[in-house]
């Protein structure tokens, strides 16, 4: 059975080809963001790019930033990271370009095999970065000059990273990263998050610091893809397939068929099997469905979408988020004019372009989408469900 919340790695990572294909073909020229939401597969697409990079005997660095705090921590893992993945005549320029620009690396270069080099390394250039990082950071882009051949860094959850910095540490932050990356020609970098980074950096530094980045959108499985995997998974657990059983768990999904849910399914699915002792079928997909999936035992795979509004929007726009996405989801489809009027009922004002800068932000974090002109709806049909049953009547 694959994995349920964690990235895919392995056999268990499924297709994603043309996405894979398409990142390693850009980042040889751009930075690549991935655009996609939680769950959508962005870190297993990331684990997948670096195990290629690597195979091909390309320096790769793969940094999880959510945890980080400040413009020095983040400097702080990153050259660390580097060190460490680099060979060894990488390791030898990089060395020399630290031991001329902080005071207290060299004293532990003899230790650089040893299992504590990474601890001390890390302490050492905290200890540089602890005040004034800005002038300080300057050194690390002649550091990535001295680079001669390609390194990839990778960083997931970066929008978070910048969410958890001061506003004024975050804004000088990303000024001197898009810095960097201009003046580093041999370095690129894939960043992806599960926070939609535009309105994260629109607060602190406006988006012209990240528009050098070509944005890459992570969809869900095309339909033959989701179909496979559901095959996939019979066979592993010597069911039965049909097409229409295939049919009946895609139809619970939805299109775009993500694959969180595709997985939430599969595996509610294999639960409701074993304690039945029964054949799965379409009957059983659905009772799967909507006992296990949109009943109270399942709440939990989808609450994050609603703390999220909490999280990352103001009060006031939550208020007004939630009001629209109750009547989309009950609506199915909702007209601009109609979602305008809520909005300034809720929002307390008639504010146009404050309406549009919202709506743009649910559809960045892929709550609704607006493909047929002048209506919105849902991204998702099974969100769009579990929206109806918990949070339609509470505005």
């Amino acid at each position: 059975m694959l994995p349920v919340g964690n990235p895919a790695t392995g056999n268990d990572f499924i297709d994603r080809e043309r996405e894979t294909a398409f990142i390693l073909d850009t980042i040889e020229k751009d930075h690549v963001m991935l655009v996609a939401p939680r769950r959508f597969g962005k870190t297993s697409i990331m684990r997948n790019i670096e195990k290629r990079l690597e195979s091909k005997h390309r320096p790769c660095v793969f940094l999880e930033v959510e945890s980080i705090n400040s413009p020095g921590e983040f400097i702080t893992d990153l050259v660390t990271a580097l060190i460490e993945c680099e060979g060894a005549s990488h390791k030898t320029r990089v060395f020399s370009a630290l031991k001329r620009m902080f005071t207290q690396v060299p004293e532990i270069i003899d230790e650089i095999e040893t299992p504590v080099f990474r601890a001390k390394l890390r302490s050492h250039l905290r200890a540089e970065f602890s005040d004034d990082w800005h002038e300080k950071a300057k050194k690390i882009e002649t550091i990535f000059g001295e680079i001669a051949n390609p390194v990839y860094i990778i960083l997931d959850e970066f929008p978070v990273a910048i969410q958890n910095m001061e506003d004024d540490d975050a804004r000088k932050f990303l000024h001197w990263f898009r810095r960097l990356r201009q003046d580093s020609a041999k370095v690129r970098f894939i960043v992806g998050g599960s926070v939609s980074i535009d309105p994260v950096v629109y607060g602190v530094g406006g988006t012209p610091v990240i528009n050098d980045f070509r944005r890459v959108n992570i969809g869900g499985f095309e339909e033959d893809v989701a179909l496979s995997v559901v095959e996939q998974v019979f066979q592993e657990e010597d069911w039965e397939y049909s097409p229409e059983i295939g049919r009946a768990v895609l139809d619970c999904v939805g299109d775009p068929y993500i694959p969180y849910f595709l997985v939430i399914m599969l595996s509610g699915l294999k639960e409701e099997a074993d304690i039945s002792e029964g054949v799965p079928s379409p009957t059983l997909v659905d009772r799967v469905y909507n006992k296990r999936i949109l009943g109270s035992e399942g709440r939990h795979y989808f609450e994050h979408y609603s703390r999220r509004l909490q999280v990352t929007y103001s009060e006031q726009e939550a208020k007004t988020a939630r009001a629209i996405l109750s009547k989309v989801s009950v609506a199915d489809s909702l007209s601009m004019a109609i979602a305008y009027d809520i909005f300034r009922r809720n929002y307390g004002s008639d504010n146009e372009d404050a309406f549009r800068a919202l709506l743009a932000q649910l559809n960045h974090d892929f709550y609704v989408t607006s493909e047929t002109p002048g209506e919105l709806r849902f991204y998702s049909k099974m969100l769009r469900d579990w929206w109806r049953i918990y949070h339609a009547n509470i505005e």
